[in-house]
C-alpha cells in the first residue's frame, strides 16, 4: 500500500508538473517581451510549483479591476484639468529646437503634456538644504499644499515637513498627502495618523489590503511631487524620510525647484493620482496659477507608468541616446537596462559618444547588485565609462545629452521603473540649467572611482558566476 501511495504522488506530481509547464508556454508569452518570456519559462521548466506560486504573486502587471475602470476614466479626468490649466499641446514645437524636437514629440505623445515656456528652476543636491526650502514654501503656501511621496516615514526629517503642513493648516491653507503604502510600509499607518490629527488630508496609495485581488501586489506610484499654491512645484528622487538610513548610508539626491506653467502641469499629474485613490476629482480653478511666467527655461513634465497607457520612460532614455552626438552622463542607484536602453547605450559608444555611468558603489539589495554588475563587461568593452560613487548611497537620478537636453526624476534604469512604477520626469532643453547640471555630474564624479576594465576582469568565479545568475531574473526584477 505505502508503495502504491508513492508512487501515485509521484506520478500525480509529474503530471502536474507537467500541465503546469505547459499551461505555463501558453500563458507566459501574451504580452511580454521575448527575454521576460525566456526568464520566465526557464523558472517553469526547472522548478514549475514554486514559479507558479511567484508567477501568481507578480506575474501579471495588472492593476484590479476596480483601478482599471479608474484607469479608463483618467484621461477625460486629465484632460479636463489641462483646460483649467490653460496648458495645450499646439504648437508645442516652437518651444524647442529642431536637435529636441523628436523627444519633446515623444513625451507629448506619451503624455499629452507639452513643453512649455517661461520657467524658472533650480536644481538642488543638498538633501538637508531641500527640506530647509521646502518646509519654507509651506510656511509662506496660502492656498494649498499637494504632497506626494514613495516614502513619508516617521522620523525627525518627516516631522519637520508634517509640522509646516500643521502650521498650514492653521492658516486655512487646505493641505493634501498621497503617500505609497508599500513605499511606507512599516510607518504609513502611523503617518497617516499623525497627518490626519493635523487636519491634513491624506490618502495611501494602492493600500496593500485592496491589493490582493490584482496580479501583483508590487505594483507602486514611485513619485515624487510637491505643488504650492500651483506656483512652486518640487520633484526629483527625493523622499520624506532621513538622509541617514544608517551612520555609513547616507542618500545622495538630486531635487528641482520649479516655478512657472511648468508647474500646472505637475498639479495635472497630482491631480490625476488623487482621482485614482478618492475617486474625487478637484475641479478649483484656484488650483492653477494665472500669471505663471517665471523664467527663461523650456521644461516638460513626463508622467509614466501603468496609468498612462504608453507611458514608459526607457522610451524616452532610449530616443535620448540615439539624439546624442559627444556625451552621454547618466546616474542612477539601479541600472539593469532592457535590451533596447542597452544596445543604444552601446551603440552610442561605438560611434564615439563620450557614454559615463554614475553608479552607487554600494546597494541596498543584493539582488539588484549582482544583476547589474553583470552588465558591466560588455559596457566597459563597448567603451562606456563607470564610475563607482562612495562611500555614500547614489539616489539620485538624471541623465543629460550634450547641452541639449536633460532629465531628471524619480525613474531608476531597471524594468520595475519602466513597467511597473508610476514616475515622473522633468525634461529640461534650456541650456543654463543643463550648464548647473554638468557642474553636479562632475561633483558626483570626483566623489567617485572610475572602474578598470582590467581590474574588473579579474574579480573571482564565484562573482561572476553569481553576477550572471542573478542576471537572468533582472527582467523580473
Amino acid at each position: 500500500m505505502e508503495l502504491l501511495t508513492s508512487l501515485f504522488w509521484e506520478n500525480a506530481l509529474g503530471v502536474v508538473s507537467w500541465a503546469i509547464r505547459i499551461a505555463a508556454f501558453i500563458i507566459v508569452p501574451f504580452r511580454r517581451s521575448p527575454a521576460e518570456a525566456r526568464t520566465w519559462l526557464l523558472a517553469f521548466f526547472v522548478a514549475p510549483v514554486p514559479a507558479w506560486l511567484l508567477y501568481l504573486a507578480i506575474g501579471r502587471p495588472e492593476h484590479s479591476k476596480k483601478r482599471k475602470a479608474l484607469f479608463a476614466q483618467l484621461p477625460d479626468v486629465l484632460e479636463r484639468a489641462v483646460t483649467r490649466s490653460g496648458l495645450s499641446t499646439a504648437g508645442f514645437d516652437t518651444n524647442v529646437f529642431p536637435r529636441q524636437k523628436s523627444i519633446a514629440q515623444l513625451a507629448t505623445n506619451l503624455a499629452s503634456l507639452p513643453p512649455l515656456p517661461a520657467n524658472d528652476i533650480e536644481l538642488l543636491p543638498d538633501y538637508d538644504g531641500v527640506i530647509d526650502r521646502l518646509v519654507e514654501d509651506i510656511d509662506a503656501a496660502r492656498h494649498h499644499v499637494h504632497l506626494e511621496f514613495y516614502i513619508f516615514a516617521n522620523d525627525a526629517t518627516a516631522e519637520r515637513i508634517m509640522v509646516a503642513l500643521e502650521r498650514a493648516e492653521g492658516r486655512g491653507v487646505k493641505t493634501r498627502v498621497l503617500i505609497d503604502a508599500m513605499g511606507s510600509f512599516g510607518f504609513s499607518r502611523k503617518t497617516e495618523r499623525n497627518l490626519r490629527a493635523a487636519g491634513v488630508e491624506v490618502q495611501r496609495v494602492l493600500p496593500l489590503a485592496r491589493r490582493w485581488n490584482a496580479s501583483r501586489i508590487d505594483l507602486r506610484n514611485h513619485r515624487k511631487i510637491v505643488i504650492i499654491d500651483g506656483m512652486i512645484g518640487y520633484t526629483g528622487s527625493q523622499n520624506a524620510v532621513d538622509a541617514a538610513v544608517s551612520e555609513n548610508f547616507v542618500h545622495q539626491e538630486l531635487m528641482c525647484r520649479v516655478r512657472g506653467p511648468i508647474v500646472g502641469a505637475l498639479q495635472i499629474v497630482f491631480l490625476g493620482d488623487w482621482y485614482l485613490e478618492t475617486e474625487t476629482e478637484l475641479d478649483d480653478s484656484a488650483l492653477f496659477d494665472n500669471d505663471r511666467a517665471a523664467g527663461q527655461s523650456v521644461l516638460q513634465t513626463l508622467p509614466t507608468g501603468p496609468d498612462y497607457e504608453q507611458g514608459r520612460v526607457d522610451m524616452i532614455f532610449t530616443e535620448m541616446f540615439y539624439a546624442a552626438r559627444d556625451e552621454i552622463v547618466i546616474a542612477t542607484p539601479y541600472f539593469v537596462p532592457n535590451e533596447p536602453l542597452l544596445q543604444a547605450l552601446k551603440t552610442a559608444a561605438t560611434r564615439e559618444v563620450k557614454v559615463t555611468l554614475i553608479l552607487s558603489r554600494r546597494l541596498d539589495s543584493k539582488i539588484v547588485s549582482y544583476a547589474q554588475r553583470s552588465y558591466y563587461t560588455e559596457l566597459l568593452k563597448a567603451g562606456v565609462n563607470i564610475v563607482l560613487f562612495g562611500p555614500d548611497f547614489l539616489h539620485a537620478k538624471h541623465m543629460r545629452i550634450d547641452d541639449c537636453c536633460a532629465l531628471i526624476g524619480s525613474s531608476n534604469m531597471d524594468v520595475r521603473s519602466f513597467e511597473l512604477n508610476a514616475e515622473i520626469s522633468i525634461i529640461i532643453y534650456d541650456q543654463a540649467p543643463i550648464a548647473e547640471l554638468r557642474k553636479i555630474e562632475t561633483m558626483f564624479i570626483e566623489k567617485s572611482e572610475r572602474l578598470d576594465f582590467e581590474t574588473w576582469k579579474a574579480r573571482s568565479l564565484l562573482a561572476k558566476t553569481t553576477e550572471n545568475s542573478m542576471r537572468l531574473l533582472s527582467d523580473l526584477l
